[in-house]
Formats: C-alpha cells, sequence, structure tokens
C-alpha cells in the first residue's frame, strides 16, 4: 500500500476533533518541526516554517488513498499549501514529512507560545 508521511500539529493530532481523518495512519512518533504555530481565532491553527521556534506536532504515516480527504479538510490548495519538512524525533533521529502551511494568516491570528496546539486555552 503506498503511503506518505504527514506531520500534523493541530485539529489532526490523536484525540483532536478533525483526528478520524487520520484514523488509518500508522502513528510514528511525536516530534518537533522549526517554525511558529498561530491560532487563527477560527478553531484551528496554523503553521509557518520560519525557523523562529519549535512547534510540538505528530509524525504520522497516511495511505495515500485518504490524503485527498484531508486535503479537502485544510482547504489545500487555497487556504494552506504543503510543504516537505525536516521533523525531528524524540531519539534525535529526523523524518522528513509533508505539513500543511497557511497561504495568509488572518489579521487577529496570534502566536502560540511554547509552540503546542493542545496547550491552548479552551
Amino acid at each position: 500500500m503506498e503511503s506518505v508521511n504527514l506531520i500534523v500539529y493541530g485539529t489532526l493530532m490523536r484525540g483532536e476533533h478533525n483526528s478520524p481523518f487520520c484514523r488509518n495512519a500508522t502513528f510514528v512518533s511525536y516530534c518537533d518541526i522549526e517554525g511558529t504555530l498561530y491560532d487563527t481565532g477560527w478553531g484551528f491553527p496554523a503553521f509557518v516554517p520560519d525557523g523562529r521556534g519549535v512547534v510540538k506536532a505528530e509524525f504520522v504515516v497516511l495511505p495515500v488513498a485518504d490524503w485527498p480527504a484531508i486535503d479537502r479538510l485544510e482547504g489545500y490548495p487555497t487556504l494552506y499549501g504543503r510543504r516537505q519538512i525536516e521533523a525531528r524525533l524524540p531519539d534525535g533521529s529526523s523524518e522528513v514529512g509533508w505539513v500543511y502551511v497557511m497561504n495568509k494568516l488572518p489579521a487577529a491570528a496570534r502566536v502560540m507560545e511554547g509552540g503546542e496546539w493542545r496547550a491552548r486555552e479552551s
């Protein structure tokens, strides 16, 4: 079965409300990615790979057949684009995966200090 490496940092993470879109994914590891995480104010985050900080994420392997549904959820390619980046795993190794990057941040977006979506105030 063909698969794709995906890095998720928000509502697609395990236990979050859009995690069913990744129900066929194999969880590989928690990971860190370089960039900034923003709370869009719309109930989901945005990631910018600007190298300014560290974002807490999950590295998963997804069946390619499931990718179009996630693209639709993410508003790809209008709202979010995709980019391959390096993820650092807890053992010090790294893997390359696809991550969704918001094309244009909303005016009210605010930096999420600590780079962790799960740490947000509800």
